[in-house]
């Protein structure tokens, strides 16, 4: 297997079209299977289409998923109180909303982010609609009878995070994202080089909060409201955590190498986009001279620098650890 990826490699290397192929293909594969675990996650765990029906197997009512979805809703709740509407006007409102909250996110991710970020987004959006439609009949309905007769409201929240936040990490690791406020959140997290879990955590649960405040004032039922805001926060912190588990792209880490090959540095710096700094040091048994070169990485980059380290001398000493901030000036590879 590590024969073929370098071969693979050494291919995409002396064809550069075979190279964006390749790239675009797994990138639209990788977008693909991040809206379908979303969809799932939200068709049987997050939104069952199974809530208002009488009998008691049925799943609870739905879960607050925050975002711009979300927020379509808080700002519906809001003009319905002040004006009633029927099923119909109610969603016709609730779809233009939605697309009005999106398209400065879109435009964000466009001028803000990359051209490519925001095609792949845009995809990632279709592709959830258009799984939305498909995802029905007894398969998902059986199973989110299954989940809510063997597990309660804290199993749904979990697993729906679990789904939400894989979708989010799959879309993060090729650089795009899900849509709705990952927009904003991934935008952040690339300027500021920090995660983008606690973001979302922060966006998503102003979200919350409003439409439970909301829906309190609307129905009158501000006890229901406070509990499915709990589980809803609880589904929130388990997609954060998943999120920040996977994507790795803005986690440092700080390479310390002992060696006696002086050229190592040189011979490093070409090979990873970072500095590094090298100290004159003494070996304490063998008294011999050596050289300590500490460099700063992204966690991603950790594999490859470590394989060119020990390809170029096979005798150094190696340690990684992993560093909770990082100032200054560190590179970061541009997102298209």
């Amino acid at each position: 297997m590590k024969l073929l990826r370098k071969k693979l490699s050494s291919i995409a290397y002396d064809h550069l079209w075979l190279k964006y192929v390749l790239d675009y293909g797994l990138s639209l594969l990788a977008t693909l299977a991040s809206a379908a675990i979303f969809v799932f996650g939200m068709v049987v765990f997050l939104e069952p289409g199974l809530v208002g029906a009488s009998t008691p197997d049925l799943p609870a009512p739905a879960l607050v998923s925050g975002g711009s979805s979300g927020a379509a809703q808080v700002i519906k709740l809001i003009i319905n109180i002040f004006a009633k509407l029927d099923e119909k006007n109610e969603r016709l409102l609730l779809s233009g909303l939605y697309i009005a909250i999106n398209i400065p996110l879109l435009v964000l991710a466009f001028k803000g982010v990359g051209k490519r970020f925001a095609i792949f987004t845009l995809i990632n959006v279709a592709s959830v609609a258009l799984f939305t439609n498909i995802f029905k009949g007894e398969f998902f309905t059986n199973v989110a009878l299954f989940v809510n007769k063997n597990g309660n409201m804290l199993t749904r929240a979990l697993f729906a995070g679990m789904c939400t936040g894989l979708s989010s990490a799959i879309a993060y690791k090729i650089d795009t994202s899900a849509g709705g406020f990952d927009i904003v959140s991934f935008y952040i997290s690339a300027k500021k080089g920090q995660l983008a879990g606690k973001y979302g955590m922060f966006i998503n649960g102003t979200v919350v909060v409003s439409f439970a405040i909301v829906t309190s004032i609307s129905s009158k039922d501000f006890a229901s409201a406070v509990g499915g805001m709990l589980f809803s926060f609880i589904y929130l912190l388990t997609v954060m955590l998943v999120i920040d588990a996977i994507n790795v792209r803005n986690k440092k880490a700080q390479i310390q190498i002992t060696t006696s090959n002086k050229d190592l540095a040189k011979l490093l710096i070409a090979n990873i986009p970072h500095g590094a700094t090298v100290v004159d040091a003494k070996g304490g048994f063998t008294e011999n001279e050596r050289i300590m070169i500490y460099m700063v990485v992204s966690t991603s980059e950790i594999k490859r620098s470590v394989q060119i380290i020990r390809e170029l001398d096979p005798n150094s000493f190696v340690i990684v650890q992993t560093l909770h901030g990082v100032y200054g000036r560190f590179h970061m590879r541009p997102i298209k």
